[in-house]
């Protein structure tokens, strides 16, 4: 399994437009092959900072994800809302 978190910084006066971009992407994700699991959380202690958690099958799922088209527009678009750009870290599931 290939995990995703992702740090989003949100500029104040353009919150709800990230949080409407990322309702769809929540819910477009979801629906793809390989996607376990898509959600966005909000930090409790710093409302303008939220956090994107992915759960992808394989990495080809999470590859073909990224060509999709509310990917590619989310990609293009969700800077414009944030005080910086975001930040992405991949994991990979240790078996034991």
């Amino acid at each position: 399994m290939i995990i995703l978190n992702v740090f989003f910084d949100v500029q104040q006066q353009h919150e709800g437009e990230f949080v409407k971009l990322l309702h769809h992407m929540v819910v477009e994700s979801n629906k793809e092959k390989g996607c376990e699991f898509y959600q966005l959380h909000r930090n409790v202690a710093e409302p303008l900072s939220y956090h994107l958690i992915e759960h992808w099958t394989t990495q080809d799922d999470l590859d073909a994800h990224a060509q999709s088209k509310h990917w590619k527009h989310f990609d293009k678009t969700v800077n414009d809302y944030l005080n910086s750009t975001y930040d992405e870290h991949h994991y990979r599931e240790i078996d034991f």
